[in-house]
């Protein structure tokens, strides 16, 4: 049995209720808890639980949401910084490396820590030293990194390129951050790992958009052609109009390159869109457009190579027609 001793239960309440149902080893001792009485009520029949060493919580449900993040930033200490996955996932980044449970298994939060300091990981956290800690952002009461800075430490802590890539899409299309912030975020960093995210963002600076215009790109690279521009907009300039020509598009050529994804990927309405887009690059700009798709470029290329190299053997004549130029 603990030992007894008179302590103040309603602060002890009102400590928990403000911290989300957590509270350090150190705050219950400093309110009067002994900790014997600690001990006890972490018992698996105890009325609290235990989430990590020096950490506990008054429920015995899953840390989901914000819940996970306050418990790892507690078991770091303070000035701790909460980064990578975790931190997008509080930035409201979808992303697959962002879902989950926090404590699930693989599931992991990211924290950062001043390099002077002494802190192991343990648990779900994985604490890391850094001499550039973040300027944080308050979100749910909790210390995240910066979105560019969150992003670049999840990227160099993956080695899966697509997850990378589609960190990066999702926070350059959503208009969160451009190639270029998370580019100068990446110099500023360490250089370990960095290559699958060196990568991705040359890619993007070329203008390549997925894995299979990535692919697309190598193929290209590879063989004896003009390089093309990709996913270059076409504006109406009397309108201000425009539209992204999809793929890879060789502007004195006419020709265009369409990476489609599989029939039964696009929805009805997707593919009504793309076929009316295939229609006014042919009849308004009258491009020739050419199409392959991901199992072509895997399969079925050099199919794909002898009519596209039929096609830009054509003199390089071809000009927008009047009234429209590249954006």
């Amino acid at each position: 049995m603990p030992m007894r001793k008179n302590y103040d239960k309603s602060a002890v309440a009102r400590l928990f209720e403000a911290q989300g149902g957590l509270a350090t080893r150190a705050q219950l001792i400093d309110l009067g808890v002994p900790a014997s009485t600690i001990r006890h009520r972490e018992r698996p029949q105890g009325s609290w639980r235990r989430v990590l060493r020096g950490v506990c919580a008054s429920h015995g449900r899953a840390l989901t949401g914000m819940g996970g993040l306050r418990a790892a930033l507690m078991y770091a200490g303070p000035d701790s910084v909460v980064t990578g996955f975790a931190a997008l996932r509080a930035h409201e980044v979808a992303v697959a490396g962002t879902a989950g449970v926090v404590g699930a298994v693989g599931e992991r939060v990211k924290v950062l820590i001043p390099h002077g300091r002494r802190r192991s990981s343990g648990g779900f956290v994985l604490v890391a030293r850094t001499t550039r800690m973040p300027e944080p952002v308050h979100i749910g009461g909790c210390q995240v990194a910066p979105v560019a800075r969150a992003a670049v430490d999840a990227c160099l802590d993956t080695k899966d390129t697509e997850l990378v890539r589609e960190i990066v899409t999702e926070l350059v299309y959503s208009g969160r951050c451009s190639p270029a912030v998370l580019r100068a975020e990446l110099e500023a960093h360490q250089t370990q790992r960095s290559a699958r995210l060196r990568a991705v963002l040359a890619e993007f600076t070329a203008g390549i958009r997925n894995s299979a215009e990535a692919q697309c790109r190598l193929r290209l690279m590879r063989s004896a052609v003009p390089r093309p521009v990709w996913n270059r907009r076409v504006v109406e300039q009397s309108t201000g109009r425009g539209a992204v020509l999809p793929g890879a598009f060789w502007p004195d050529r006419g020709v265009a390159l369409e990476v489609r994804p599989p029939g039964d990927a696009l929805s009805p309405a997707a593919a009504d869109r793309a076929a009316a887009r295939r229609r006014w690059m042919a009849g308004v700009l009258r491009l020739t457009v050419a199409q392959v798709t991901p199992g072509q470029l895997r399969e079925g290329w050099e199919e794909v190579w002898t009519e596209l190299r039929r096609l830009l053997n054509r003199p390089p004549t071809y000009r927008l027609p009047l009234g429209y130029v590249l954006g």
